[in-house]
């Protein structure tokens, strides 16, 4: 059969003029050949008589296609257990030809006005972030179905806060709330959407509630169940971000929302042939939702164990709960000025937050009664002990509290663990000798009780509170302390 270059020159040697006969000598073509082609209207297109390398097996290749194996490898197969000598790029233009994959049909969703809004990240590239820096940048958008009216705005993450903040100032700018919000499967709202196993994000539930909403989540790998969002990502990153350039975040930010109110939602939407902003406002508006009278009081989360001392560690500060949960696991909800304790579902402490490192807040009710005193009484207890040891002893204690006005309580701990060893006669007698010689380190105490230093008759008094003594008997003095110091 001749090729369709053949078929045209002949038809444009003939209307040039040219013999049949000359025409068929110069194509190398009988005469008849000619006069066939010239009486036809259509010009024929050649078509492979020869079947391909493949199409004996056509039955194995659509086996192993249905099976989900790659082109390659049934490349692979086919080569090495049926010999086929041909190329990979042959095989997949015949797969293409012959056994091409069934397209998918979907149908138009139709919304009603105020139903639905779709939202969605998209990554916009490296520009400059709040600190000047070039950081990531991600474009978050907000679309009402119906009218096509969107709302878009810059972020730095994806975090929860920041999505809930963004969903905020979209409804804000809408002057309304959408009945749902149709999301992606972004872990900060859902954490598990597998078949009918799907589980949303505790705060964002709470965030949907506060707002009247209702979360629907799209099928994982299925954007075409949120076409409408996903036009709007391109249309972000093709049209505003494309041929820009920005001086920092602030200037993107300026540029984006002149770009977003005056020509975005002012263009005639290449879907629905209206404009945005026109549609939204004869046929929208009224029909969403009412914005709460307070916005969503979010609050971070997070888990911390009760320390024995009843108090939770957080960002370098402690805050007190209830003694009972002493070892077990709490949830902390915290923002900029409040955090919450909460134990299985209920609030069980509520601290305002502090700004210092290293700090206390102690709600005395969280304590153990036996735990609670005052700065007194925890002094009393303690002075008690030491008027049981004798009177030495207690005047050991008073001169202790005036000598370590704030550190006092260690040494006294220390000795009365002394008292239990040593037994109350040699620590009373320990500390007279201690006082006379005013030292008040637990070392000396430790050292007069265990080489029995206490037992030895008091030496001559050195002490001078006229301050008339001489260096000489200064000197003696201090000898007689290292004495007392010191291990012999």
């Amino acid at each position: 059969m001749l090729t369709m270059y053949q078929q045209i020159t002949i038809k444009t040697l003939h209307n040039q003029g040219v013999r049949n006969t000359q025409i068929a000598k110069d194509l190398g073509c009988h005469r008849n050949t000619v006069v066939n082609v010239l009486q036809r209207n259509v010009i024929e297109k050649q078509t492979r008589s020869k079947p391909s390398v493949f199409s004996s097996l056509q039955p194995k290749i659509k086996e192993l296609l249905d099976k989900k194996i790659t082109n390659i490898r049934i490349f692979e197969i086919l080569t090495e257990e049926y010999g086929i000598k041909s190329t990979y790029v042959n095989l997949c233009k015949y797969i293409q030809k012959y056994l091409p994959k069934q397209r998918e049909a979907f149908g138009v969703q139709i919304n009603e006005s105020g139903e639905t809004a779709e939202i969605d990240f998209g990554y916009l590239g490296m520009f400059p972030g709040p600190l000047g820096k070039l950081v990531k940048t991600y474009g978050l958008v907000v679309i009402l179905n119906f009218s096509r009216l969107s709302y878009f705005t810059i972020t730095y993450d994806q975090k929860l806060e920041t999505l809930i903040k963004c969903l905020e100032a979209a409804f804000f700018f809408f002057n309304g709330v959408p009945k749902r919000l149709k999301v992606d499967n972004m872990k900060t709202a859902i954490l598990k959407n597998q078949h009918y196993d799907l589980e949303f994000n505790q705060d964002f539930l709470e965030f949907a509630n506060h707002y009247n909403t209702v979360i629907v989540a799209c099928t994982p790998y299925a954007p075409q169940q949120k076409g409408t969002v996903e036009a709007g990502i391109k249309y972000l990153q093709n049209n505003f971000v494309c041929g820009r350039t920005f001086v920092d975040a602030a200037d993107m930010r300026r540029q984006l929302t002149d770009w977003m109110v005056n020509y975005a939602n002012r263009r005639i939407h290449g879907t629905t042939r209206q404009i945005p902003q026109e549609v939204f406002e004869n046929m929208e508006k009224d029909k969403l939702q009412r914005l709460p009278n307070h916005p969503f009081a979010f609050f971070n989360r997070g888990v911390r164990t009760v320390a024995q001392n009843c108090h939770i560690h957080f960002e370098n500060n402690y805050y007190s709960v209830p003694s009972s949960l002493v070892g077990k696991e709490v949830t902390v909800r915290w923002n900029e000025r409040l955090i919450r304790i909460i134990y299985q579902g209920e609030q069980v402490a509520l601290h305002t937050k502090i700004n210092g490192i290293g700090q206390y807040q102690t709600q005395r009710s969280h304590l153990p009664s036996f735990k609670i005193y005052s700065q007194t009484e925890y002094q009393a207890r303690f002075e008690k002990e030491f008027i049981d040891m004798g009177e030495e002893a207690q005047m050991y204690f008073n001169t202790l509290l005036s000598r370590k006005d704030a550190y006092w309580a260690r040494t006294a701990r220390i000795i009365l663990g002394l008292r239990k060893t040593y037994g109350d006669m040699a620590v009373n007698a320990s500390l007279k000798r201690a006082l006379y010689y005013k030292a008040f380190d637990v070392t000396t105490i430790k050292n007069i009780l265990e080489k029995r230093l206490y037992e030895i008759p008091f030496e001559p008094k050195l002490l001078d509170t006229t301050n008339t003594i001489t260096t000489k008997e200064n000197s003696s003095f201090q000898r007689e302390l290292n004495y007392y110091a010191s291990s012999l």
